[in-house]
């Protein structure tokens, strides 16, 4: 189940110092605000410096303010369009889903899953994580296996794998936005030597997107921004989706 900003405060909030506290203060009354705040915005709201958000956002799970703040839109998103949606749009949108899979991305992903020498995987943000486990797991089972990457800015493993890949090997990518600093970051020398990338991720016009080979969006869904919310869950049925079709 996908958690609320309240709810992954107060499971953290033992972790936190007073200064962690007077952050939470502030996001959870200002929420709406937060959204569309930059860092040095938040911190100045707060009285607290950037470095202090930083960690705040990381004692809740995220690797840096750009994953929390998308979060905390699509918190308030789904406070939003909740009383508005019904089985019957969700359904839809599922089945839209899959009708609109593009053929040649399917069966170029399941080309790149039987043929990469190696195949690693990297997620950001807490439901990412979720769903590349979910893939690994689902692979492993038919015989195919995938190396879940530390998702940690600055780890030494993924600085190794960056530097060691080769056009053989395969990467696959969950983020929320496609924006996401550690994987520009970890992205840079295997886009320059062209080793395939695979990525999930909620915006076509990405940075993670335009430097994919085979992308998996929901963005184009129609009424995509109240299903929004119910993303994970879409892109959990789109790996067993994707894993049936190895397997046929």
């Amino acid at each position: 189940m996908n958690k609320t900003i309240e709810e992954l405060i107060k499971k953290n909030e033992t972790n936190f110092s007073n200064v962690d506290k007077q952050i939470a203060k502030y996001v959870l009354v200002n929420q709406e605000k937060v959204c569309a705040m930059s860092i040095n915005n938040l911190a100045d709201a707060a009285f607290v410096s950037t470095s202090s958000v930083l960690r705040f956002a990381q004692k809740l799970g995220f690797h840096g303010f750009s994953d929390f703040k998308y979060f905390l839109s699509w918190n308030e998103n789904t406070k939003r369009v909740q009383e508005n949606l019904n089985s019957k749009m969700i359904g839809n949108g599922v089945t839209q889903m899959i009708a609109t899979l593009s053929e040649p991305t399917v069966a170029t992903t399941v080309q790149y899953f039987k043929s990469a020498r190696r195949i690693f995987i990297l997620a950001t943000g807490l439901n990412q994580q979720y769903q590349a486990r979910d893939l690994q797991q689902r692979f492993l089972q038919l015989g195919i296996s995938m190396v879940l990457l530390p998702s940690n800015s600055g780890s030494i493993l993924n600085k190794q794998i960056a530097e060691s890949v080769t056009s053989d090997d395969l990467l696959i990518i969950f983020s929320s936005s496609g924006e996401n600093s550690v994987v520009k970051d970890f992205l840079k020398l295997p886009t320059l030597i062209q080793t395939p990338i695979i990525s999930f991720t909620n915006s076509l016009d990405s940075w993670l997107s335009t430097h994919s080979n085979c992308v998996y969006s929901l963005s184009h869904l129609q009424n995509s921004s109240q299903l929004e919310p119910y993303f994970s869950g879409f892109f959990h049925l789109l790996i067993d989706f994707l894993a049936v079709r190895f397997k046929s």
